[in-house]
């Protein structure tokens, strides 16, 4: 059984982890794509927090969520932008708990592979969403450091 408190808890400390890697950034390296390839920091941002929301709000919660997938990974904007995202989310997950909690079913069938051969369960979902955002805070944390390493 997945605790919404303890999927709030790893939820914000890796979340806590995308602040720290924006802190170190400017509104030009944050933009910037490192020297061996890849996305953005802002375009990672962009896209993990898209990724985590459309999983809890829209799959477990049965909320209508658009998401433009390409568009994340052409997005730019500002440090103070993508930290804006990042807050905004925060506050967002926070307000979804009481749905998660309650969550029984998932809405709608996740038009990716299944978890392991099986059907999505809201737990494989809360459990993909989380997995979204820590591979991606990964990703954020060497972008940052190809950018800002001498």
């Amino acid at each position: 059984m997945i605790r919404v408190e303890d999927f709030l808890l790893f939820c914000n400390r890796t979340l806590d982890g995308y602040e720290r890697a924006l802190g170190r950034l400017d509104d030009a390296s944050v933009n910037a794509v490192p020297s061996t390839g890849g996305s953005t920091a802002f375009q990672l941002v962009t896209h993990a927090i898209a990724a985590t929301h459309w999983w809890t709000a829209h799959h477990v919660c049965g909320h209508q969520v658009e998401r433009d997938r390409d568009a994340e990974f052409e997005a730019a904007g500002t440090v103070a932008d993508a930290s804006a995202t990042v807050a905004e989310f925060r506050t967002s997950l926070g307000e979804l708990a009481p749905e998660i909690a309650a969550a029984v079913d998932v809405h709608g069938a996740p038009s990716t592979q299944t978890p392991l051969g099986q059907d999505w369960t809201v737990g494989a979902c809360l459990i993909h969403a989380y997995e979204e955002l820590a591979q991606h805070l990964g990703h954020l944390e060497l972008t940052t450091d190809l950018l800002t390493l001498p």
